[in-house]
């Protein structure tokens, strides 16, 4: 029988859901069957979990979904303190055990964890929301709109960013001699990158102080002694695009605007 007469069937099928998460090169996968399951060439661990129901919405920001298993499990203990830096794709299959024939019912991403009590709950969104795009977002301003070291900004991340070892570390607190060379507040704004398990993690740095990178949070799976990168940040200012990156030609704000507002009801002159 094919999976369409199973599904329909009576009492000739047998419904397994898989559930596969993947981060960079890793894979985590899992079964809410009785028993583990194998997929692909992959196995797939049977945990205590449920979903919640698969909606059909008309709105992306309503068609969720939630996923609870027990807290132990590994893809969770990944979220513990902060979430990971790289994107957490799921993907969950149906099928009928005894048949290979397997359909993806929901694919999408996995945004944060919330723990309650033994139980941990994902809260995933669809891949289509991946469709939401925000409008013309330039506006007629002084500072300039561009992402740092995006497309339209042009400056060179490989260029500017400072190969470094971590002498230690305190709480959110990075040690970074080599940083002492540079301004204060120069790498401020910035983030700072490090291999940790295979996968590249990733943080915005708050603050710069001769040897001291302060994190937005706890850095995980970062050692003294480890290597890393710290990029600088930008204030959007013609002023630092000139002097920091020497990229005034690629500016992407209206640093001259006329400080007096010809629409404000006062004489022009």
């Amino acid at each position: 029988m094919s999976y369409a007469d199973k599904e329909a069937s009576v009492d000739g099928g047998h419904p397994v859901e898989l559930f596969e998460f993947r981060r960079g090169g890793n894979s985590w996968c899992y079964t809410s069957a009785a028993q583990d399951t194998s997929y692909a060439s992959s196995r797939y661990l049977a945990i205590p979990m449920k979903r919640g129901s698969i909606d059909q919405s008309g709105e992306m920001g309503r068609a969720g979904l939630r996923i609870s298993m027990t807290r132990d499990a590994e893809i969770v203990r990944t979220f513990i303190a902060t979430p990971p830096s790289e994107v957490t794709l799921l993907t969950i299959y149906r099928l009928h055990r005894h048949d290979a024939e397997a359909i993806a019912v929901w694919m999408g991403r996995v945004l944060n964890v919330e723990w309650r009590g033994s139980e941990a709950e994902m809260n995933c969104e669809p891949v289509y929301t991946s469709l939401q795009r925000t409008g013309l977002r330039r506006l007629y301003q002084r500072n300039c709109p561009h992402v740092l070291y995006g497309t339209s900004c042009q400056v060179s991340s490989v260029i500017v960013r400072l190969p470094a070892k971590v002498a230690g570390i305190e709480g959110v607190v990075l040690n970074v001699p080599s940083a002492a060379g540079y301004p204060e507040g120069h790498f401020a704004g910035g983030f700072a990158t490090w291999a940790a398990s295979g996968l590249t993690e990733k943080r915005m740095i708050v603050a710069h102080t001769r040897d001291l990178i302060t994190l937005s949070t706890v850095p995980p799976s970062l050692t003294s002694g480890d290597s890393i990168l710290l990029y600088p940040g930008c204030d959007h200012t013609l002023s630092t695009c000139d002097a920091k990156f020497g990229n005034s030609a690629n500016f992407g704000g209206f640093p001259f605007i006329p400080p007096k507002n010809p629409f404000g009801g006062g004489s022009v002159y």
